[in-house]
């Protein structure tokens, strides 16, 4: 079997977004260069050639070709919808709405209930929506879970409390580049059996003179504070240096 080429798409929703739409559908289709070149050159012309094919830039291309294949599409597909519904019985009609629900219509979300846990030597008793009440180990380091919703048994997370530092910026104003706490998700996929560090550090901004002494600043205060918390972690842990 060939290898897969690379996959662009899709750059936009095609069609009429004032329509009574159920579903957006997205579709995959495998073209070569001689069907990419005639979608091109058909989506190209339709718009009176403009503007040049080389000051086209990449999405520009793409977005030509998808509107080709989608409208191209939406024509036959609004021609021939015409024709099924004089055609169909009431019957047959209903058995293909009851199919496209059941392909095309989310579940309804689980309802968010509050969590009630109850806390005991070292342990806490929380909710699940896959078994029920459950008991775990409560560590000393977690900030607790009255503020969270009912989940699955494996979405069980105990958080710590949440280090971070910020930078002002005359751009950005005070932003917060860096925050970690510690986690541990005992009953997941991978269950951990000790806690690891949640790390962000995002900085993304241009900068003038002041601004980017004030971020380094804030980096090196980032940094003695994140060697904090890994102290604490290592702590937790039981490691030693």
């Amino acid at each position: 079997m060939s290898a897969m080429p690379p996959v662009f798409g899709p750059t936009e929703i095609v069609g009429d977004d004032q329509a009574d739409n159920l579903a957006v559908v997205q579709i995959a289709l495998p073209l070569s260069r001689e069907q990419l070149r005639a979608a091109l050159a058909i989506g190209h012309a339709q718009m009176g050639g403009e503007p040049p094919l080389a000051d086209m830039t990449a999405v520009d291309v793409r977005r030509e070709v998808e509107g080709y294949l989608g409208a191209a599409s939406i024509i036959d597909l609004h021609r021939e919808a015409a024709v099924v519904d004089e055609r169909i019985t009431p019957e047959h009609a209903a058995e293909l709405d009851a199919a496209i629900d059941r392909a095309y219509t989310r579940p309804a979300p689980a309802p968010r209930i509050p969590q009630s846990p109850q806390y005991g030597q070292g342990t806490v008793t929380l909710q699940t929506l896959d078994q029920g009440d459950v008991t775990t180990a409560e560590p000393v380091w977690c900030r607790g879970h009255d503020d969270e919703i009912v989940g699955l048994l494996g979405d069980i997370t105990h958080y710590g409390a949440a280090v971070t530092a910020d930078a002002v910026t005359t751009r950005d104003g005070r932003t917060c580049i860096m925050a970690a706490q510690i986690t541990q998700a005992p009953h997941g996929r991978h269950p951990e059996k000790l806690p690891l560090m949640s790390i962000r550090v995002d900085v993304d901004t241009l900068a003038t003179t002041e601004d980017a002494r004030n971020i380094s600043q804030a980096l090196r205060v980032a940094a003695i504070r994140l060697d904090r918390a890994t102290a604490d972690l290592a702590r937790q842990r039981g490691e030693q240096r």
